[in-house]
């Protein structure tokens, strides 16, 4: 009777061994045959590189206006915000149906038309610029002359005998006009090529803009049915998850388009009053240029103020080396007040991850790692401390 008391009691403590239980088990076979599967495929695709790049090319072609109708949505939907807000505040008594038509006409509106002010104050400016530079020629040729007649007789009073040079006014001048005005090869013709490709691609990606305009009109419904199919394919976590991460990079996105274009007015703005205060010519076109230049974060005003500078050079040679020295003085208030305080707070990202996001971007996509570099990068910054305070609860 003891032993059969004890027996209950001993089975409860000892593990029961498995019978007639599989190993290994069902769930473990399946992620293997996966991930075999997918090593598979993998070492297919390394393999067959080059058609494999190609595929995915041809397919990133035939979806290449909707990305870009993405991004011109995005875009335009950060200007469109606040002026739907500014509708509704100041037409209470308008009819709701009017305020997304209104709205986004004028936010499109805005946009184009700084986009095309910006390039046709570029262009006359800098033609204008090279026909000033090609008739004072003579003059500065003058003055070069002078200044190394100068420089000669300075040298024979220690003995030093320098070569006299003898400046053909006319031929510089033909070879400058050449330079500049060359049908075939000339800065000119080469600048107004560069903008009528421009308008090219422009026109490339109308089907995109008018995918865009589309999205903007109806972007509630699209959101709400991308939603709905997030949540009916994936699983309520994976869905949800997703979600939080597509509301935290619209939301990071959106934060650092507004501080840019804060950042590039601003910029702009200062820029076109200093040039007024020291007398530098062009100082709309210039600053204009400077501003847009200015999206592209930390480097993207040196790059408009160095053709700035050479548009003035062209014009003015004395007063291109006091715009260079106020461009610096701008750049250092630009980036250790201006940046900080407007981009930097926008994105939560600190100093040093912004300038290393825009340069791993810039060396690995050109222009537009430039530009997107520093989003991302603070996207993956917050998940990367949403991780760590979810670590350091547990």
């Amino acid at each position: 009777m003891e032993k059969k008391l004890q027996n209950p009691t001993s089975n409860k403590n000892e593990t029961p061994a498995p019978q007639g239980g599989k190993w290994p088990d069902e769930t473990i076979i399946r992620y293997i045959i996966r991930a075999f599967l997918l090593l598979i495929v993998f070492a297919w695709a390394l393999v067959n590189l080059d058609a494999v790049l190609c595929f995915l090319g041809k397919v990133l072609a035939l979806f290449t206006p909707f990305l870009i109708g993405g991004a011109i949505a995005f875009l335009i939907n950060v200007v469109l915000r606040p002026i739907e807000c500014c509708w509704n505040k100041a037409c209470r008594k308008a009819p709701a149906k009017l305020t997304r038509p209104v709205c986004l006409t004028a936010s499109t509106v805005l946009i184009l038309g700084i986009l095309f002010a910006v390039v046709f104050m570029m262009l006359p400016s800098l033609r204008e610029s090279g026909d000033e530079f090609i008739q004072n020629i003579p003059v500065y040729v003058e003055e070069i002359g002078r200044w190394w007649a100068g420089v000669v007789q300075f040298a024979a009073k220690y003995n030093i005998v320098l070569p006299e040079y003898v400046i053909d006014s006319d031929l510089l001048i033909e070879k400058v006009t050449a330079l500049i005005s060359d049908e075939k090869s000339g800065i000119l013709t080469v600048t107004w090529g560069a903008a009528t490709s421009v308008l090219s691609v422009f026109v490339d990606v109308l089907l995109g803009f008018v995918f865009a305009l589309y999205l903007l009109a109806k972007k509630e419904t699209v959101a709400a049915h991308l939603k709905k199919l997030i949540e009916t394919v994936l699983p309520q976590k994976t869905a949800q998850r997703l979600l939080s991460i597509a509301a935290l990079t619209n939301q990071t996105f959106t934060n650092f388009v507004s501080g840019q274009l804060t950042e590039a007015v601003i910029i702009g703005v200062l820029c076109f009053f200093g040039m007024l205060i020291l007398g530098v010519p062009y100082a709309g076109a210039v600053s204009a240029f400077v501003a847009v230049t200015a999206l592209m974060p930390i480097f993207g005003a040196w790059i408009g103020g160095g053709f700035g500078a050479f548009l003035i050079l062209l014009a003015e040679p004395g007063k291109a080396l006091w715009f260079i020295l106020f461009l610096i003085v701008l750049q250092q208030v630009e980036g250790n007040l201006i940046y900080p305080k407007v981009v930097g707070k926008s994105v939560g990202l600190p100093g040093l991850l912004v300038l290393m996001a825009v340069t791993i971007g810039g060396e690995a996509f050109g222009i537009l790692g430039m530009l997107f570099s520093v989003p991302v990068c603070a996207v993956l910054f917050s998940l990367y401390l949403e991780f760590m305070k979810k670590a350091s609860t547990h």
